[in-house]
């Protein structure tokens, strides 16, 4: 279940081609430390509800790159590999996403700024359509 709170979710689905020009990017390595299931087990307690295109790839990701709305908030999020190749992207029609199911600000992680550019660059690579908004 997801337990951002209606409002932030309406905003960002209905919102449309959006400016970069109050946008920030940033890479973390925040939530990058997940171990690969190791039993059938530990994959059948592997239950994302809001993420179910992520199950499984958690231990993958070296880094996220994550897009704040102007309020702060997580807004679109890529997980990259120890390669710089894409791993889960979201929000989608099937994922949420990982970051955006949380109530944190841009204060709240660390990590370093990344260039607009290199984000969509790798967001486009991610084949990730914007969500519909139903």
């Amino acid at each position: 279940t997801c337990t951002t709170p209606p409002f932030r979710a309406a905003v960002r689905l209905n919102s449309g081609v959006r400016s970069h020009t109050q946008m920030s990017f940033l890479r973390t390595t925040q939530a990058t430390d997940f171990k690969a299931p190791s039993n059938w087990l530990q994959r059948l307690l592997n239950v994302d509800t809001a993420n179910p295109g992520y199950r499984e790839k958690y231990h993958l990701i070296r880094s996220w790159l994550i897009e704040f709305d102007d309020n702060g908030y997580p807004w679109r999020e890529i997980g990259l590999d120890e390669h710089e190749r894409v791993v889960v992207a979201g929000p989608s029609d099937e994922n949420y996403g990982f970051w955006l199911d949380t109530n944190m600000l841009i204060s709240d992680f660390t990590g370093e700024l990344v260039n607009a550019d290199y984000f969509e660059r790798l967001w486009s690579e991610s084949g990730v359509a914007t969500p519909s908004a139903t």
